[in-house]
């Protein structure tokens, strides 16, 4: 019998997921064991990170698990028993009233009034909905007008937001003007926070050799590859033999996208069309040593994981501002994502001379160690959780 931690994690987790949509999702009470006696929060996020031990391998599949447990605690720290129900739970509707709902699902909505008296926070996890199934749709229609592939469109995130319309604050992982594009839905205070790289994850920048390094990109992510911009950098690398582009994602799970750019994966001499790799595995600390840049032209994301991870082994990013970053001086924030303007921005970072390389590899890892680890997550969310304590916020954005 083949156990379900010995498939990739895409698949394993669909898996999981279906088994819970038959059987019925687990709901989790008082994870942090704080006991009745506490105020009551309902956080809608992640069942499976509580259900697994704290050193289990899975932890690794995705940050998403090890936060989950982490704005837990703090959101227990501050005075909470926390409940916890799977954001996939469509079926999930609060049985009793809460004092805090942090909650995931936009769509979440409350029938019988249980949640009137509750401080109710938005957990978002990419930028607003709507700005997003805009900008998706954008990359399709230009793949399409560029290439002539007609590519089904991925699902849509919903723009069913009952949640979001009630809710008194929304907290963000991105960037202070990426997280704001959701108070164009709810004009309501907004808590910013970071992503993080695994703070185990070593830098690889004293076995680098930054002659060769700073002409080889490394694409990391995992779907879609229109929308986070595959299809524009094998366009561009196409047309620059002298420059490598290390392509590590799920676009084999997109047959329809390896039929368009079949030859540019598969039949181009300088692009490798790697696949998946595992986040901290031996594949990845060598593909991190014999590159330069980690690569995302993303046109919705807030603080991409797999950007940050490679941040902290030294790679330097080179990014859209819809990846929702601030790079205080490390890397290329893309001027927009047309793909004339991608092209320049690579051909400009591959001419640099290799001592630009050395230093801003050196910045880069320093920015992620501070700014993009798990101790400026956890600190972050401390903070967060005693503002929510003491709602109703007064004034403006906090």
């Amino acid at each position: 019998m083949v156990r379900l931690n010995e498939f990739p994690r895409l698949i394993r987790h669909r898996l999981r997921t279906k088994l819970w949509e038959a059987r019925g999702f687990p709901f989790l009470t008082d994870v942090n064991r704080a006991g009745a006696e506490n105020r009551r929060a309902l956080l809608v996020y992640l069942v499976e990170p509580f259900l697994i031990r704290p050193n289990d391998p899975r932890f690794l599949d995705h940050q998403n698990l090890r936060q989950c447990r982490q704005i837990a605690a703090a959101i227990g720290a501050a005075g909470y028993s926390v409940d916890v129900a799977d954001v996939a739970d469509k079926r999930f509707r609060p049985a009793r009233r809460y004092d805090l709902v942090l909650s995931h699902r936009a769509d979440l909505t409350d029938p019988e009034g249980l949640l009137d008296g509750a401080t109710r926070v938005y957990l978002a996890t990419g930028i607003n909905h709507f700005v997003h199934n805009r900008n998706v749709r954008a990359r399709y229609q230009a793949l399409q007008g560029r290439r002539g592939c007609r590519l089904d469109l991925p699902s849509p995130h919903t723009e069913e937001l009952a949640f979001i319309r009630r809710a008194h604050a929304i907290a963000g992982f991105g960037s202070p003007a990426s997280v704001s594009t959701w108070t164009g839905v709810a004009d309501v205070p907004v808590f910013q926070f970071n992503n993080y790289g695994y703070s185990s994850t070593r830098s690889t920048i004293e076995a680098k050799d930054f002659s060769k390094a700073r002409m080889r990109f490394f694409f990391f992510a995992s779907r879609d590859q229109v929308a986070k911009g595959l299809d524009i950098l094998l366009e561009v690398f196409v047309r620059h033999p002298e420059l490598e582009l290390f392509v590590c994602s799920a676009f084999r799970k997109e047959p329809a996208f390896v039929h368009c750019y079949r030859r540019e994966l598969f039949h181009t001499p300088n692009i490798h069309a790697i696949g998946l790799v595992a986040v901290n595995s031996e594949q990845f600390y060598d593909l991190t040593t014999r590159t330069g840049h980690v690569i995302h032209p993303s046109c919705s994301d807030a603080t991409p994981g797999s950007v940050v991870q490679c941040m902290h082994t030294g790679l330097i990013p080179m990014v859209t501002k819809e990846c929702g970053m601030e790079l205080e001086g490390v890397g290329t924030l893309f001027a927009d994502d047309s793909p004339s303007t991608i092209e320049q921005a690579i051909v400009e970072a591959a001419a640099r001379p290799e001592e630009w390389y050395a230093y801003q590899a050196r910045k880069t890892r320093q920015l992620a160690v501070e700014a993009y680890s798990e101790e400026a997550f956890i600190g972050r969310w401390k903070e967060i959780a005693k503002s929510l304590a003491s709602f109703p916020l007064k004034g403006g954005k906090a």
